[in-house]
C-alpha cells in the first residue's frame, strides 16, 4: 500500500493527503501490500489520471530556482505539527477534516491501470473507511449544527468551520456531476439541504419546547396564554442571537437570517394552528389574537431583526381562514358585554330618580357619574379592540352603540321631564346636562373613530337633550314673568318705565337661582333664556296691541325698544349669556318704527331681511301695522319689496330668530 500511495503522490505531484493549511504529510494506512516489478524492471507502469484529479493537481513544481551551485542555499523552516483526520475531528476543525477526505476520496476513486488491480481488495477497504470517516464527519456537522442557538465563542468558530465544510461538500457534489466514472456511494451527499433539514428540526424543537420562566408564568392566567408567550418570547430570543452571532458564521449568499426567520415564522405557526383546534375561551381567544395582530408583527419589527429579516415575505402568522372566526367570536363578546354594562348603568341612574335620589353636589355643580362611567366603557372596548386586532375600522361596532344608549338616554329624560311629582327632576336634569355636555365632549374628541353617520346622529340627539333640559329649567321662569311679559307692546308699557324695570328685576332674580350647573353650561343656559326672553319681547310687541298713528309716537317706541334691548343685553351678557348678536335684533326694529320716510322703510326692511333671512311675510306686516299712518298703499310697497329682495337673498350660515317668533 505504501506503493500504491507513493504512485498516486507522484502522479499527482504532491504529498499524499495533506491539511490544506501545513502541508504535513498523514501517517500512513495499516495497510501493506508487497512490491512488485514489471518486465521491464519498473514498478508499475503509467497511469492516466481522471479529469477531477486533475483539475486537484497542483501542476509542476518551481523551478525558477537556480541549480548553480553558487546560488544561496535556502533553509527551510521546521515542520508543523501533522494532524490526523480523527483529530481534526476532535478539534472541530471540520473544513480542514473534510478536505482530507475529499483528497482521499479524489485518490481511491480515479482510474488506475490493471497493475493496480491487484491491490483491489486493499483498495475497497481503504475505499470502506473513507465511507466511514465521511459519515463520521457528517455526523459532528450535524451535532454542531443542532447546537447552533447555545454555542460560545469556541462553539462558533467550531460552527464557522462546520459551514465551511459544507460548502466543500457542496462543491465535491458538483464535481461528481461532471463525471463519467463511478462515484461514490454518499455522491452527491446534499450536506446544505440536510443542513436546513436540521435547523428546520432544531427549530420545531425548541419552539414545542419553549417555556417561560415562573416568574414570567404567574404573570398569565391560563396555560395556553403562557404557552403562546413562551414560544414567542422563544422565538424572540434565537432570532436575536441568530443576527447577532450566529450570522457570522455563514457567507452571505446563504441568507441564513432569512432561513431562521422562515422556519420560525412557520413554527411558531404550526404551534399556534394545533392550540386553535382545542377550542378557545373568551380569555384565550382575545390573547392569541393579540398575539397574531399586535405582539408578533412588534417582534418583527424590532430594529435587530428588521435589518436583517425580510419580513414583509413571511406573512401573517395565521391565514384570514383562521382569524376571521377568532375576531368575530371576540367582536361579538365585546359588542355584547357593552350592551349589557350600559343597559344597566342607564337602569341604575334611572332607578335611583323613581326612588326619589337627589343627585350628587361636587364643587357646587350637580353631578352623575353615569357619562364618565359610559365613556370608560366604551372607550376601554375600542383600546382593547384597536390593541387586539390592530384594527380602527373594528371599533365602529362599539361607537355605533352609543347612538342607541344616547336614545335610551333621552327616552329617560323625558320622563325625568314629565314626572311633574318628582322633587328631584331639576336636580336630575341638571347632572343629566354635564353628562351631555361630557358625550358631547368625547364624540367631537373621538371623531375619526366614528362613522360620519353614526356622529352626526349623536351629535343631533346630544342637541335635542341639551335643548330639551335648557327648556325644562326656563319653562318655570317665563311662567312666573308671564304677567310682565303680558304688557310688553302695549300702551302701559309705552307711557310707564316700570313696566320694563319689572320685567328685568325677574329676569334678575331667576338668574340668581340658576344654581348647580357647571359653567358651560350655566352659560349656554342663559344664553338659551336671552334668546327666549328677546323672542317673547319681540313676540309681544308683533302682537299689535299699540297703534303708533303719528311720528313723536312712532320715534317713543323705537327709542323704547332700543334701550330695553340695551339693557337687557347688558343684564344677559354679564351673568354670563355669548348671544351678542341679539342686541341688533331689537335695534333694527326700533328703526323700522323710527323711520318715516316709504323709501328708507324699504331700505331698512331689505336689510333685515338679508340679516335675518328667516324673517316671514306676516312678520313685516305685523311690524308695519304698528305704524298706523302708513297708507295701505305704502305698505304694500314695501311688501313688495321685501318679497322681492326675499327671493334673490342667498342662503346663508345666519342665526335663527324670527322662526321662533309666532305671530297670528
Amino acid at each position: 500500500m505504501k506503493l500504491l500511495r507513493k504512485l498516486m503522490d507522484e502522479a499527482a505531484g504532491r504529498a499524499p493527503w495533506t491539511t490544506p493549511e501545513t502541508g504535513s504529510t498523514k501517517p500512513e494506512s495499516p495497510v501493506k501490500h508487497s512490491e512488485k516489478k514489471t518486465s521491464a524492471g519498473g514498478r508499475f507502469k503509467a497511469f492516466t489520471l481522471p479529469p477531477i484529479l486533475k483539475r486537484r493537481s497542483k501542476g509542476n513544481t518551481d523551478t525558477s530556482a537556480s541549480d548553480d551551485p553558487d546560488t544561496s542555499i535556502v533553509i527551510s523552516p521546521p515542520p508543523q505539527e501533522v494532524l490526523t483526520f480523527e483529530q481534526n475531528l476532535q478539534r472541530n476543525c471540520l473544513d480542514v477534516a473534510g478536505q482530507q477526505l475529499i483528497d482521499k476520496e479524489e485518490y481511491l476513486y480515479g482510474q488506475v491501470s490493471e497493475e493496480v488491480s491487484q491491490f483491489n481488495t486493499e483498495w475497497e477497504m481503504e475505499k470502506e473507511q473513507l465511507a466511514s470517516d465521511h459519515q463520521d464527519l457528517l455526523s459532528h456537522i450535524d451535532l454542531t449544527v443542532k447546537s447552533s442557538l447555545s454555542l460560545d465563542k469556541d462553539g462558533l468558530q467550531a460552527l464557522k468551520s462546520a459551514v465551511k465544510a459544507i460548502l466543500q461538500e457542496e462543491e465535491q457534489d458538483r464535481r461528481w456531476l461532471n463525471q463519467d466514472g463511478k462515484r461514490p456511494a454518499w455522491r452527491p451527499s446534499e450536506c446544505r439541504h440536510h443542513h436546513n433539514t436540521v435547523l428546520k428540526s432544531l427549530v420545531e424543537e425548541r419552539m414545542v419546547n419553549a417555556e417561560l420562566s415562573p416568574e414570567e408564568s404567574n404573570e398569565l392566567r391560563s396555560s395556553l396564554q403562557r404557552d403562546v408567550c413562551g414560544k414567542g418570547r422563544c422565538l424572540q430570543k434565537d432570532l436575536l442571537r441568530v443576527v447577532k452571532e450566529v450570522k457570522g458564521c455563514y457567507p452571505k449568499d446563504m441568507d441564513i437570517c432569512n432561513l431562521y426567520g422562515k422556519m420560525y415564522h412557520q413554527a411558531f405557526s404550526t404551534e399556534i394552528r394545533k392550540i386553535l383546534e382545542y377550542g378557545l375561551g373568551m380569555a384565550d381567544c382575545s390573547y392569541l389574537l393579540y398575539w397574531v395582530n399586535v405582539a408578533y408583527p412588534e417582534i418583527l419589527q424590532n430594529p435587530d431583526l428588521k435589518k436583517e429579516i425580510n419580513c414583509e415575505t413571511l406573512g401573517k402568522l395565521l391565514s384570514l381562514e383562521l382569524t376571521t372566526p377568532l375576531e368575530e367570536q371576540y367582536l361579538s363578546h365585546q359588542e355584547t358585554g357593552v350592551q349589557t354594562l350600559l343597559n344597566k348603568m342607564l337602569k341604575d341612574v334611572e332607578q335611583a330618580w323613581r326612588e326619589g335620589s337627589e343627585s350628587e353636589l361636587r364643587d357646587n355643580c350637580y353631578f352623575s357619574p353615569l357619562a364618565i362611567d359610559v365613556i370608560q366603557c366604551i372607550n376601554a372596548a375600542v383600546i382593547s379592540i384597536e390593541t387586539v386586532l390592530e384594527d380602527t375600522s373594528k371599533v365602529q361596532i362599539i361607537v355605533c352603540l352609543l347612538k342607541d344608549f344616547l336614545n335610551s338616554y333621552k327616552q329617560f329624560q323625558e320622563k325625568v321631564i314629565k314626572g311633574v311629582n318628582q322633587k328631584n327632576s331639576r336636580t336630575v336634569i341638571m347632572a343629566n346636562l354635564a353628562c351631555v355636555e361630557q358625550f358631547r365632549d368625547y364624540i367631537v374628541k373621538k371623531a375619526d373613530i366614528f362613522p360620519l353617520d353614526v356622529k352626526e346622529c349623536c351629535l343631533s340627539i346630544i342637541a335635542d337633550l341639551k335643548n330639551c333640559g335648557y327648556t325644562f329649567l326656563t319653562s318655570p321662569i317665563h311662567k312666573d314673568l308671564k304677567s310682565q311679559y303680558k304688557a310688553l307692546g302695549t300702551p302701559v308699557w309705552l307711557e310707564k318705565k316700570h313696566v320694563f324695570e319689572t320685567l328685568l328685576k325677574g329676569i334678575s332674580e331667576h338668574i340668581q337661582d340658576l344654581k348647580g350647573l357647571t359653567d358651560t353650561c350655566h352659560q349656554e343656559l342663559l344664553s338659551q333664556l336671552h334668546l327666549e326672553v328677546t323672542v317673547e319681547y319681540v313676540r309681544r310687541l308683533l302682537q299689535r296691541k299699540i297703534k303708533l298713528r303719528d311720528k313723536e309716537m312712532q320715534e317713543q317706541a323705537a327709542r323704547s325698544v332700543c334701550e330695553d334691548g340695551q339693557r337687557l343685553h347688558e343684564l344677559f351678557t354679564e351673568a354670563g349669556s355669548r348671544q351678542e348678536w341679539l342686541s341688533e335684533v331689537l335695534a333694527k326694529i326700533a328703526e323700522v318704527l323710527r323711520l318715516q320716510d316709504i323709501s328708507s322703510i324699504q331700505l331698512e326692511i331689505a336689510t333685515l331681511s338679508q340679516t335675518y333671512p328667516d324673517l316671514s311675510e306676516i312678520q313685516v306686516s305685523a311690524l308695519l301695522n304698528l305704524k298706523s299712518n302708513l297708507s295701505a298703499s305704502a305698505v304694500k310697497r314695501v311688501k313688495k319689496t321685501f318679497v322681492v329682495n326675499q327671493d334673490t337673498t342667498s342662503s346663508r350660515d345666519t342665526p335663527s330668530f324670527f322662526s321662533m317668533v309666532q305671530v297670528k
